[in-house]
């Protein structure tokens, strides 16, 4: 009789504890990009960098090469961010300074100038936080520029070292799906039309000579 009253009790007790969990993780969470947040707009870009997953800095590393040898149709064939990512690099960097980049440089130098690393979307702020695996990774939807909610596009979070990280290239292959259908044209490569809303977004004149290696 016991035994029959006091499983429902510890089922209960363990439910309760699970949800106790989970709300305080996604607290963490939530003051894990209010710090970020804050750094970043006093422009303090190491503190900024601190609250970054190891992934964001293992993207640009794979993609800085990427900036400095790929020739037009190297790039033409990268996926959209990709593209973008490498655009940027090559309009922000002489030759020279891509050849001593890595990506904590790259990380610092845009914190620091309050922009967002070659081609990644600046996240206004965060949604509902769901815990998808407890203690290990996280997602929440994003607000973009202009002030637009994507619930569809979800920045994860990833514990590592006992803190949560924020990985800002999560969103990317959410992002690609969009923006791909923008890049096809018959009349010129997908690196031309990248090019193209690089001008317009950068509200400058750019030349084709970005579609050239810079190694």
């Amino acid at each position: 009789m016991t035994t029959r009253f006091l499983a429902p009790l510890a089922i209960g007790f363990l439910i309760a504890s699970c949800g106790e969990s989970r709300n305080r993780q996604r607290a963490e969470v939530r003051q894990v990009f209010q710090k970020f947040s804050d750094a970043f707009f006093a422009r303090d870009g190491r503190t900024a960098s601190s609250h970054l997953s190891r992934r964001t800095f293992v993207y640009y590393d794979r993609v800085i090469p990427l900036a400095r040898n790929e020739d037009g149709a190297g790039l033409s064939a990268l996926p959209p961010l990709d593209l973008f990512s490498c655009l940027a690099l090559r309009h922000r960097y002489s030759p020279e300074e891509l050849t001593k980049l890595d990506s904590r440089k790259l990380v610092l130098d845009s914190f620091n100038r309050m922009v967002f690393p070659a081609g990644a979307p600046h996240f206004l702020d965060i949604g509902e936080i769901r815990i998808i695996t407890p203690g290990v990774e996280a997602i929440a939807p994003v607000l973009l520029p202009p002030s637009e909610w994507h619930e569809d596009i979800l920045v994860t979070f990833n514990r590592e070292d006992g803190e949560w990280k924020m990985d800002l290239t999560s969103v990317f292959e959410a992002l690609s799906e969009k923006i791909e259908p923008h890049l096809r044209d018959p009349s010129s490569s997908r690196a031309e039309r990248a090019l193209h809303y690089l001008r317009i977004h950068e509200n400058e004149q750019i030349g084709s000579e970005l579609l050239k290696p810079r190694n």
